[in-house]
This record gives C-alpha cells, structure tokens and sequence, in this order.
C-alpha cells in the first residue's frame, strides 16, 4: 500500500523502525501512498502527476514536489524547528519537531508553525487524490548527528535540560507517521504496521542506572530499590570506577539484573583507536568477573561514528546515547551510508541531577516523570528512564513513586537488553499485508509469538498476532485508542536558551576539542 520511491537508508530504517510492510512502485496505480523522496525526472514527475489526480496520494518534501507542479515556489530557509499549531492530526503526540537543516517553505502551508513565524505543511488534495508536502528532506535531517544543549518543558523554576541530539528523530518519524495515516485514511485503508512494543501491553517500562562513580553504598541503596518496586534494572557499569565493586555486580546478576558496560575511562573519544582501547579493555573486565557485556551506555550520552565504529568492532549488540536520539523507537544509525551493526536504543534524557539543577521540589520530580511516562504511553511506544546511584539513593522514595506508576501505566517492565533482543527478533520479521473486499492476509515466512500486526483508522485500533495467514475483516476487534496528550506550549519557550546556557555549551565543546588533541 505505501511505495518508497528510491532506495533511501534512512527512510528505509525510519520506516523498519514503525514497522511498515513496503511495496514495489514500478506500478504506481497499485499503491495507496506514494514518498516521493528525490526529485523525478520530468517524464516520472508526469506519471507521478497523473497518478496523484487520479486518487493517489503523495508525500514528499516541498523541494522534491515542484518537478511535478513547477507552479509551486518554495521559498529556501534555514530551519531550526516546526512546532505544532492547532488541533490538527497531523501532530497527534508529536511534540516540536527540531530539524536544524535546510529547509523549503511553500506559501500555500497551513499546518503547522516554523520558528520563522512561517506555516510549515502543505496538506491538500490535487485533483481525485491527495498531497502532503513537508518543509525539510526526511533523510537530510536524520543524517544530522550534532548534540547541543535543549531544554525541557516542566512546571519547575528552571526548565531542566542536557545536552541531547540537536536533531528531533522520534518527532520526526512520528510526523511522518501521522502524514502517511492521514494520507491511508483519505484512501479507507487503515495504517498498518508492527506494534512497537511486546503484544499484551500498551507500552513497557524499564530503568537504566549509569553508575558512574557511586560509592559503594549508593550502588547498594540502588539494589534495595530495585527489591522494594519489584524489578529488575538495566546497570551499565564505569569499570574504572568500580573494578573493586564486581562482586556485587556478578551478585546482581545472579538475582536477574542486566549487567553491562559503561566504559573503561568516563571520556568518549573522537578518534577510533582509543574509543576501542577504552571499550575494550572494560569488556574484559567484566568478562574475567564472569560478566558478558552485549551492550553499552557511552559517558554522557555522547555518540560519534569512530565510538559507532569501535563498537561495531567489539560486536556489541546495542548502545544507548541521547547524543544521537532520545524518546524514539530503536534503530540503527547510518554511518558511511551503511546501516550500523550496533543498534541504538533511545531512552529519556532528563535525570534527577538535571531537575536538581532546574530547582525542582520533591512534587515536581514526580510529576515531570508522570507526564513523560504518559506521553510515551499515549504514543503505545516504550519509556525508559534513567539515574545515577547518588540520585537515586538520595531520592529513592520519589523514584519508588515514579518506578511504580511507570510499571502500572506501561502494563510491563523489561530491561533495555531484554527490549534489544525483542527488537532485534522484530527486525527479522519479514512481511506484508493484503486487504480483500472480506478478508485480511498476513504474508511472512516465519512469526514471533509477541509481536503483534496493529491497524489503526480514526480513532481505533485492532491488533493481529504477526503469524502467516487469513483473518476475516469481521473478526477484528476495534479498540479505541489512547485519548491524545496535547501539546505543552512551555516548549517553545524552553527553546530559547540564556546566555548561561549557551556559555556552558561553548565550554563544553572547547573540552572536548581540547581532549581530542591530546596523545
């Protein structure tokens, strides 16, 4: 039903990432939903043209769309960010989109907001079909992979913030998402795509310790925690810290816990060699306690292609660096123009320390962490949360209350290794879906028991087990869906940082620039 136009990496792993069954586009009348994602020749612009007047529906960034109406003239800017306006479903859940890119933008937009002041999104029909235009190249923005500081919506004296991916890739592919919904409803074909999470919940919940440099009986006020909310916790583990504190690791282990790798040193390199001796030498570490790493956290969240590169060397199977994304569905990077091997999986970045600093009373901590445990569920994807022992032992009543309610609202818990292995099972599964006048088939040639198939129109959902084979279209059962979390318009003024902030930042990366020279 939806036709990637050209080969494209990363439109095809934001597409892996929803779960989306693609079709063939040699024959375009077959498709209900057209990306064009480059611009045509002159002689596909006029079939492309003719299949979109005779009930096809396209979407394609503004600057690939004028080779088929050259009437349309976009007007070139900068853009940092498009940020919703209205009630409009195209920005069902999704919160401002950064792009920080290139971007064109047509006088005949209506949805949306661009921090110009300009409307963003073209959404209209064109002849029996239908058009939804955006201000940005998809894959364009999601090759970015530059951090910067960004600050948070919260009902706090000061918004709290880190330094996070500068581009909104979660926001992205959720727009997206909502566009190609949009665009199947207009048809009467429903969105059809893999559940994002395991079957039988409406999100999954999980917890990430960076243990940093705790002491001892912070790393054990942390256990306790984990005892009195009744889970288990994803520890990633600073060996240069703690080598002397294994033995509680390989203790943890044995009761459940997901023990990996930190670093060696607390630096993420720019250049490859040391980045793996770094990584490297960690892994052994825990590997001569008995431990196996599969996975690692970076120190600070940061995220380069060398760090990538030395990963993929060591083979681990996953990172997690907010870096690069955070509040989005797993999925590996591109680098070189290749999908990575070590697949990424985002979590929230905002921590206690970073409330701690936003001035945050015990009340607004909680609350803060409710509504990105809301937000998250509301989006049917899953939340992961993270701290560091000091934090943790200092406010474990509080993070009892939010862990708790997490656990409730998400309906199951899992470790970020546990939710790896999942995805990576999804990432296997390989197939389509057709839709008769009557029944509904499945086509794969294999199936994973909890993953499910969900449709969605309007404002219901029905799932299918992801398992070859027929289902009449009256054996769905149609659920209502999550009513909606509406947009915080706190966050067009946490976009504007102070001087302190923007000082800190130039800080930061004069460091950096000065430990990258160094032997």
């Amino acid at each position: 039903m939806i036709g990637l136009w050209s080969e494209s990496p990363h439109w095809q792993e934001l597409l892996h990432q929803e779960g989306v069954s693609l079709f063939p586009v040699s024959h375009l009348s077959d498709l209900a939903v057209l990306i064009l994602n480059r611009e045509p020749s002159e002689t596909d612009a006029g079939r492309i043209r003719e299949y979109i007047e005779s009930g096809g529906c396209l979407l394609a960034a503004a600057a690939h769309a004028t080779a088929v109406w050259p009437a349309h003239k976009p007007a070139e800017k900068r853009l940092r960010w498009i940020a919703p306006e209205g009630d409009s479903p195209l920005f069902r859940n999704v919160g401002i989109v950064d792009i920080e890119s290139r971007g064109w933008v047509l006088p005949e937009a209506s949805i949306g907001v661009t921090d110009s002041g300009d409307k963003a999104i073209v959404a209209a029909p064109r002849g029996r079909g239908y058009c939804i235009l955006l201000p940005f190249d998809v894959a364009q923005v999601l090759a970015g992979y530059a951090s910067g500081p960004r600050q948070f919506p919260a009902e706090t004296p000061r918004f709290p913030y880190d330094t996070v991916a500068r581009t909104g890739r979660g926001e992205v592919r959720r727009l997206v998402a909502n566009c190609l919904r949009f665009l199947l409803a207009h048809t009467g074909l429903p969105y059809t795509h893999l559940a994002s999470v395991p079957a039988g919940s409406p999100s999954v919940f999980g917890f990430r310790v960076d243990t940093d440099f705790g002491p001892r009986q912070d790393l054990e006020a942390v256990a306790r925690l984990a005892d009195r909310v009744g889970m288990t916790f994803s520890w990633y583990v600073n060996v240069g810290a703690h080598a002397a504190h294994v033995d509680l690791f390989s203790d943890l282990a044995r009761r459940g816990h997901d023990i990996q790798l930190h670093c060696l040193r607390h630096t993420v390199y720019p250049d490859y060699a040391r980045n793996l001796e770094n990584f490297k030498n960690g892994e052994a570490t825990l590997s001569a306690a008995g431990l196996t790493p599969v996975g690692v956290v970076a120190p600070f969240g940061e995220w380069n292609p060398n760090l990538n590169r030395a990963l993929e060397e060591l083979k681990l199977a996953y990172s997690s660096e907010f870096c690069l994304a955070y509040d989005d569905l797993p999925f590996r990077p591109v680098v070189d123009g290749r999908l990575g091997k070590v697949l990424q999986v985002p979590i929230h970045p905002i921590c206690l320390g970073r409330l701690v600093a936003a001035r945050a009373s015990t009340a607004q901590m909680a609350a803060y962490f409710r509504s990105v445990i809301d937000l998250q569920v509301a989006r049917r994807e899953p939340c992961f949360l993270y701290d560091h022992p000091e934090r943790i032992a200092q406010f474990s009543d509080v993070l009892a209350e939010v862990l708790q309610y997490g656990s409730d609202r998400c309906g199951s818990v899992t470790t970020l290794t546990q939710f790896a292995q999942w995805w990576q099972r999804r990432e296997r599964f390989d197939w389509s879906l057709r839709m008769s006048d009557g029944d509904i088939e499945i086509q794969a040639q294999t199936r994973v028991d909890d993953l499910s198939v969900v449709l969605e129109r309007e404002d219901c959902y029905a799932t299918l087990p992801a398992t070859p084979g027929d289902c009449p279209q009256t054996a769905l059962r149609w659920r209502p869906g999550l009513k909606p979390v509406r947009f915080d318009p706190r966050a067009l003024a946490a976009r504007e940082l102070s001087m302190r902030l923007r000082a800190s930042s130039f800080l930061r990366r004069l460091r950096k620039t000065l430990q990258g020279h160094r032997g």
